[in-house]
């Protein structure tokens, strides 16, 4: 039976919590019961941006150098201080929950892996490999004095936001990892460790990628060595995953050679995820299925909170609808389970369809495939935020796309009954309005319906598909064609089903 996993950031918790003193551990536990209530069976607890969200003793944690009684322009929070006030209070907010979670006695990543037990979810740890959250702001109190003090291990040949990240071909940069990762398995009795490594998949200088494949391999043996010995001493089986970039030939060309890590007994557990930037709904997991093939390795299909249809377009949150739509898809091709990066439950007050009040019913949606197949989704044409070292062209985006006569490729899940919807986005910015184009799916006509309400200068064109149209995982070809050769320029295509079981 197919799993949900889920990632919880390493801050979220700390952000968002309404600590009451005395009671930091049941705030923890409350936070758990909600996700298992939810319906996930693997939560990952992750403990480390640049700095640890516990009382480690190998590495700096978020709240060193703090002083609860002192201004909001101490020394730690000083620069974030003059020029964003705001967020300084908010950072104080972070770090003095942290903070307060310790004073009480509580070990953050202990409470939530023994709560987990107690409902019966799977405890796992995810640590990140090369986080550079603001990387270009260089005294924000979220870096580490190891980062600051060590230029000389940044990445080299590249300019902007990811020039900062560690470059793992120093040992010293491995080694700095290694003692957390020795740390969490001597603390903590978990199910899982996981690797992050879209924290960031830059890890090597322009030209060190190659090199870099055999570095982490012999790294990765040595942690798979590690876990192995702590297995023997807990008495239960230890898994090993990763997670990098969803296309196979993308994580090569940045030294992540995860099909050879699994064909190595590395790794156990494989998650396949864009970055950030948007949700995939055509992620290649059919060939990472063969790459897999015959070997003991879970894979999962990894699930971003955002969206967006071009590298340029507005990014915003997914509807329930659209996770639905990415989670069915990802079951289709084959993976094991869907993996949940960044869903955290949105204050209370807020709207869409993750706001606290109706989180974890969202959440449960996307479950099981039996449940998806019952609920109104929407697979979108999206594109690949991670193609290799920065410059590579592997995959190009589909959107925006400009012509008389288009056409597109995008997989829907299951077909199953009910109706189904294409919608189209078009850009019409400096030219009149033009007539809407005809559309057909897998060679059949869809007819249109309607004109939707957009904002300027954009119009959204909707059409009906045919019953029994759909192709399913494989793709749907989409064509539209100008009815007067007048080229138009789309920037947006959806296909909505809803089911009939859905009635709606």
């Amino acid at each position: 039976m197919a799993k949900l996993y889920y990632n919880q950031d390493d801050t979220d918790f700390f952000f968002n919590a309404e600590l009451v003193a005395g009671q930091a551990g049941a705030a923890v536990d409350r936070f758990v019961d909600h996700l298992a209530d939810a319906g996930i069976d693997v939560l990952l607890c992750n403990t480390n941006g640049q700095l640890a969200n516990y009382a480690s003793q190998v590495w700096q944690t978020y709240w060193e150098g703090y002083d609860p009684d002192g201004p909001d322009d101490q020394p730690l929070l000083a620069a974030l201080h003059a020029t964003d006030p705001a967020a300084a209070r908010a950072w104080r907010r972070l770090i003095g929950n942290m903070r307060q979670v310790h004073e009480e006695g509580v070990d953050y990543p202990a409470r939530m892996l023994q709560r987990c037990r107690s409902r019966g979810v799977s405890p796992w740890i995810s640590l990140r490999m090369n986080d550079v959250h603001n990387n270009d702001e260089f005294a924000h109190p979220i870096h580490s004095q190891f980062w600051r003090e060590h230029p000389e291990y940044y990445r080299r040949g590249y300019s902007g936001y990811f020039a900062r990240a560690f470059d793992y071909a120093h040992a010293q940069v491995r080694d700095h990892y290694l003692r957390l990762i020795r740390e969490t398995l001597q603390r903590y009795d978990l199910d899982g460790l996981e690797l992050d490594f879209l924290r960031e998949p830059y890890l090597f200088s322009r030209g060190g990628e190659v090199r870099g494949r055999a570095l982490l391999t012999d790294w990765l043996a040595t942690i798979r060595q590690e876990v192995r010995s702590w297995e023997d001493r807990r008495g239960h089986r230890i898994a090993v995953g990763v997670r990098v970039p969803s296309r196979p030939e993308a994580g090569l060309a940045m030294g992540l050679d995860a099909a050879g890590w699994a064909r190595a007994g590395l790794i156990d557990v494989l998650v396949v995820s864009p970055r950030w930037a948007t949700i995939e709904f055509d992620m290649p997991l059919p060939a990472w299925r063969r790459l897999l093939a015959g070997l003991p390795v879970t894979l999962l299909g990894g699930l971003e909170i955002l969206i967006g249809a071009y590298p340029a377009a507005p990014k915003r949150v997914v509807t329930a609808e659209e996770a639905r739509g990415a989670a069915a898809q990802v079951l289709a091709s084959g993976a094991d389970g869907v993996y949940l990066f960044n869903y955290f439950p949105a204050p209370t007050g807020t709207g869409g369809d993750w706001r606290s009040s109706e989180h974890a019913s969202t959440l449960r949606s996307l479950a099981r495939m039996n449940q998806l197949e019952r609920l109104p989704r929407r697979h979108a044409l999206t594109f690949c935020d991670i193609t290799g070292p920065e410059g590579a062209e592997l995959f190009r985006p589909a959107l925006p796309a400009t012509g008389a006569e288009l056409e597109f490729s995008l997989p829907t899940g299951p077909a199953g009954d009910g109706t189904a919807t294409l919608d189209v986005v078009l850009d019409t910015a400096g030219s009149a309005p033009v007539t809407p184009p005809a559309a057909t799916v897998n060679g059949v006509p869809a007819a249109f319906v309607q004109e939707e309400a957009a904002d300027a200068p954009q119009r959204v064109l909707s059409y009906a598909i045919q019953p029994g149209t759909l192709a399913g995982s494989v793709g749907n070809r989409i064509r539209l064609s100008a009815a007067n050769d007048r080229a138009f320029r789309v920037v947006g295509l959806s296909i909505r089903v809803v089911p009939a079981a859905a009635g709606c």
